[in-house]
């Protein structure tokens, strides 16, 4: 009788088995035999309605969702079950499209960590053995070295030079190169100086690129009453063009070495300032202690009234 009943049915079956908590741990502890499975705080499972499932999504809404906990972690995961009478060769693709429904309402939450999913099929099929890869990452054919696992590229670590060697109509390769100096001003005008050339081939739509990322990290490199000078010279490369990049570069990397002299020599004074206070606070300390009030330190060393008394507390202290 059993098998006159269509597919759904036995699906909708294997639904109700799963619907308790005790079902779905002896699946994954004592049937599947998950490394963390004995990690797995039972109190903490429970069945995830599925209709969050969008409209575009709803064709593929999965037949049991549950959520747990391990033990001694705050961070939970999903347990997705889908029900199958059928082999069906596209179970890769319908899994990963529950993933990212699931993905998708974590996200329209607010969490900061997406959590885990772990993907089952329970397959009753009685004439056709299940011989579909159990591999997600084979869906994508070629790419699937690539998917789920990022590259990084450290533009520190980088030989940009021989990509500008080709001087093209590239921005990557100029950006990457000034990146690697923008802390260093002396380095950044050199560099700056030096792919003058990689500038001049660019199109008016790199010009204008190249424009943007300078606003954003040479600009404020500057100092503030050298900003409407450099925001006169990028107004006239825009205007003209590329004509105009090699007096740019000439004006902003005078500019760039006016910023650096001033920071230094703002950096001296400030050192000297210091300097001269460290030595009137050590003065007014043997005044204090020769028995002088704060009234009399204060007039003989020029120093606050307040920072006076703030010493002699200090040095009881």
């Amino acid at each position: 009788m059993c098998e006159k009943l269509p597919p759904k049915e036995h699906d909708t079956t294997f639904k109700f088995l799963f619907a308790g908590k005790e079902e779905i741990l002896l699946l994954v502890k004592d049937i599947l035999h998950y490394t963390w499975a004995d990690s797995i705080e039972e109190d903490t499972i429970e069945l995830v309605k599925t209709n969050y499932v969008t409209q575009q999504f709803s064709q593929v809404e999965a037949d049991v969702v549950a959520k747990a906990k391990l033990k001694d972690r705050e961070v939970y995961f999903y347990i997705l079950i889908e029900n199958q009478s059928k082999v069906k060769k596209e179970m890769q693709q319908k899994i990963l499209k529950y993933m990212i429904s699931l993905w998708a309402e974590e996200i329209r939450k607010g969490v900061q960590i997406l959590p885990a999913i772990i993907p089952i099929v329970v397959y009753n099929g009685i004439g056709e053995r299940w011989n579909v890869s159990t591999d997600l990452m084979e869906a994508f054919d070629i790419f699937k070295d690539d998917v789920f696992r990022y590259r990084v590229v450290d533009i520190i670590e980088l030989d940009v030079k021989k990509l500008l060697e080709r001087e093209e109509d590239v921005l990557t390769p100029i950006v990457f190169y000034l990146e690697q100096a923008r802390e260093d001003r002396s380095e950044l005008i050199g560099r700056l100086l030096e792919v003058e050339k990689n500038l001049k081939k660019l199109s008016k739509k790199n010009v204008d690129r190249f424009l943007e990322w300078s606003y954003h990290i040479i600009r404020p490199r500057l100092a503030e009453e050298q900003n409407s000078e450099y925001d006169e010279i990028a107004k006239r490369v825009k205007q003209e063009g590329v004509e105009a990049m090699g007096e740019f570069i000439s004006n902003v990397a005078r500019l760039l070495d006016e910023a650096k002299t001033k920071d230094f020599l703002a950096g001296k004074l400030e050192g000297k300032l210091e300097g001269k206070l460290e030595a009137t606070i050590e003065f007014a300390k043997r005044l204090i202690q020769k028995g002088f009030n704060d009234e009399e330190v204060a007039e003989l060393t020029e120093l606050q009234i307040e920072k006076v008394k703030e010493l002699r507390k200090s040095m009881v202290n």
